[in-house]
């Protein structure tokens, strides 16, 4: 097959083929694209998209009204549904709105959402003005499960809706689901009178939409003024709506979703506030064929010339922000777009917790006792040699270039996904992936809330499965044009495993999108290796207040430190499998470790035994902490979390005020050497003629942990903590308030 490249304008209105010297490394350099994803990438800039043709590719003019996929090319894991076959197998198909969304457990202890819909139009089935449909994934507490391709749905969304019998267990009779999941509903977009899907998008809300989508005319149920409204304002002359706004700048151009950076957005005509007006990135879970909305409380600052916002990895409609241009609407409904675009390089997902609305970059933790995690395969999967071993080596792209801990454990003896406590891999076997979908991650997370008030997630276990008729190309051979390509999917899917969104991004593995033939099995630097290490060394690596222990940096799977009169501090650890390790560095601190960590040693990798020993001959006196840091290839460290050391056979000095003396009203900073299991910590606080003030409960992790301890109202003067621990231990330590 002819591998051509196309290159965008940044001024132009189309996109032009590139000379024939053009090959990958352009794409770097140069706004060069692979023609296999220039249709996604064209209509983001509003350019005629390009189709890819068996033995080249050329350039097609936009339909009339929808545009249709690339016949080989699939976003993520989605194939495109036939829109005829769609209408025939759906039982019921409306137009609606979303109303609520109220969470349960079925079966497998899956969790599953259950949504009305207030009905405007019925284009096929019995009339009804509310219907409730149910999706997978949902959030129960604190606990949350997340799946890819798969639809997920925000109150106050409207649409088509393509409904079919729900099939979960715990569906109440008369509940519906979406035929094809995400493919499945045309999501609206009232704002500028335009609609799209996974696969196809709509430049109107009209009559031919209806036909188009649905070969039906509707049957109207109740007004949906809410479309009525915008198509209203739509249909004014553009001088009637009054100065539409104007974006002049983006800064910075290149950023990173999910973390929260804030882009600028600077201009003339904004308004002084912002009222219902928004911010919309280009959608990167459909190739920015459509906008996605920021958050309400991402906004930074509004003003008539510049709005600051935060970027996205879970918007408004639960899709990360893309590569592309930037929208803003006003108050008034106007709406401008900017000249340029931002780069997103990489997306760290965020949880949401329902309770409080807050988003956060979930954890890793060490779960299998050697690290961090082990996966399991189903039998069948296990039996295909060529498969295991091919997702096998797409453990290791990740595992050799992030430090992620994960490994492959014993054969399961169940099948299917559930959460038991086992994080499986294998195929669909038994037609649990909807129509269309290829494969899914489910990412299982568990939630605490620090003494703040801020939530902590943390990724409890994850379940991958493979549609099992799919023509994979297991590899190590390249896929034929028919194929595809097993381990770039399995390199991605794990991608989302370690808690990265899509990016349209063609260099890099987690671009939304993969076409039959394409081999994509390298990691790009500065995207998908960058945003793996920003999980890994913002979250996973770092003591938290609940929950496991914190990951290990791979290939480390174990580590110790013990102190023993007459002969010191023995530190030990052990690996398995090492790569991504050039050395290591022994360190140590005093009880307060905000004086800094002095190197103890500094020891080679590759140990024949995976073992390794070091003894520091003169430690500290009284409480002391050690860790290790990892020495990695290009230069940078990963830390493990520190091991607490102490002298004191009655581990008085286990608790540490910081500082002391504190001001009024000022968080205390405890650092508490946990032991080898998690527990709970209750303090108390007493003043100097030994009253009781009040008291607070944390949890704490094995090793050393920092808690925030907010105490009660204090004067300045003489107090004492007394502190008990749920495994046994209990101390005494003074402090002072100051006046200041």
């Amino acid at each position: 097959m002819q591998h051509c490249f196309l290159r965008l304008h940044k001024a132009g209105r189309n996109c032009e083929k590139a000379p024939a010297s053009a090959n990958q490394k352009q794409v770097n350099r140069v706004p060069y694209l692979p023609c296999c994803w220039c249709s996604r990438t064209c209509m983001y800039l509003k350019f005629p998209p390009c189709l890819l043709i068996l033995m080249g590719c050329w350039l097609a003019v936009q339909p009339a009204h929808a545009q249709a996929p690339a016949a080989l090319e699939t976003h993520c894991l989605l194939i495109p549904l036939d829109p005829a076959v769609r209408m025939a197998r759906a039982a019921r198909i409306v137009e609606a709105e979303v109303v609520d969304a109220t969470s349960f457990r079925g079966g497998n202890s899956l969790i599953f959402t259950r949504h009305r819909l207030r009905v405007f139009k019925q284009f096929k089935g019995p009339a009804a003005e509310t219907l409730t449909i149910v999706t997978e994934g949902g959030t129960l507490g604190l606990e949350r499960q997340e799946l890819t391709n798969t639809l997920r749905l925000a109150s106050g969304e409207q649409g088509i809706f393509f409904l079919e019998p729900a099939t979960a267990d715990g569906t109440t009779g008369g509940s519906w689901q979406v035929y094809g999941s995400q493919q499945g509903f045309i999501r609206y977009s009232l704002a500028d009178g335009t609609a799209s899907e996974p696969f196809r998008q709509y430049p109107r809300l009209d009559a031919a939409l209806y036909q188009q989508a649905t070969a039906a005319a509707p049957r109207v149920v109740q007004p949906n003024r809410a479309l009525e409204a915008a198509l209203q304002r739509l249909r004014q002359p553009v001088a009637a709506r009054g100065q539409a706004p104007i974006v002049t700048t983006l800064a910075p151009v290149s950023l990173t979703a999910g973390t929260n950076t804030v882009l600028t957005v600077s201009g003339s005509g904004f308004g002084a506030s912002r009222g219902t007006g928004s911010v919309e990135f280009r959608n990167a879970d459909d190739g920015g064929a459509s906008y996605t909305k920021v958050n309400n409380d991402d906004y930074v600052s509004w003003s008539d010339t510049r709005i600051q916002v935060r970027v996205p990895s879970l918007s408004a409609t639960r899709n990360p922000a893309g590569t592309g241009t930037v929208r803003v609407t006003t108050d008034g409904q106007l709406q401008a777009t900017s000249p340029g675009i931002v780069t997103v390089v990489f997306a760290a997902t965020n949880v949401l917790d329902t309770n409080t609305g807050q988003r956060t970059v979930p954890a890793h933790r060490n779960f299998d006792g050697a690290g961090g995690m082990t996966f399991r395969f189903d039998p069948d999967f296990a039996a295909n040699t060529a498969a295991s071993s091919s997702w096998q080596r797409a453990l290791a792209t990740w595992r050799c270039q992030t430090g992620v801990n994960w490994t492959v454990g014993a054969t399961r003896t169940k099948t299917g996904v559930a959460e038991d406590g086992e994080n499986s891999v294998g195929f669909d076997g038994s037609g649990q992936l909807p129509t269309g979908v290829l494969g899914r991650t489910t990412s299982y997370y568990r939630g605490c809330y620090r003494p703040d008030g801020t939530v902590v997630f943390y990724v409890q276990e994850v379940d991958t499965q493979f549609d099992d008729a799919t023509n994979w190309q297991f590899g190590p051979s390249g896929p034929s044009v028919a194929q595809v390509d097993f381990e770039s999917v399995a390199v991605h899917e794990l991608g989302h495993a370690q808690q990265l969104s899509h990016l349209i991004l063609p260099t890099a593995i987690m671009h939304y999108a993969i076409a039959r033939g394409q081999r994509s099995r390298t990691l790009a630097a500065g995207s998908d290796i960058a945003g793996g290490r920003y999980i890994l060394r913002t979250r996973s690596f770092r003591p938290a207040v609940c929950g496991p222990a914190p990951m290990l940096p791979a290939p480390l799977t174990a580590q110790s430190a013990g102190f023993a009169a007459g002969s010191g501090v023995t530190v030990r650890w052990t690996t398995r499998d090492e790569c991504y390790l050039s050395g290591f560095v022994v360190e140590r601190a005093p009880a307060d470790t905000t004086a800094g960590w002095q190197t103890v040693a500094t020891v080679g990798a590759g140990a024949t035994t995976n073992q390794y020993t070091i003894t520091d001959a003169q430690p500290l006196g009284g409480l002391s902490y050690y860790r290790l840091r990892l020495r990695r290839p290009d230069g940078s460290a990963d830390a493990t979390l520190p091991m607490g050391v102490t002298d004191d056979a009655t581990a008085a000095t286990a608790l540490q005020l910081f500082p002391n003396p504190v001001g009024r009203n000022v968080p205390l900073s405890v650092q508490y050497v946990g032991g080898t299991t998690a527990g709970a910590l209750v303090i108390r606080f007493y003043d100097a003629v030994g009253r009781y003030l009040g008291g607070t409960r944390s949890d704490y992790l094995p090793g050393l942990n920092v808690l925030r301890v907010t105490p009660p109202s204090l004067r300045a003067g003489y107090y004492l903590i007394r502190w008990t621990d749920t495994n046994g231990r209990e101390g005494s330590t003074p402090f002072v308030v100051a006046d200041y």
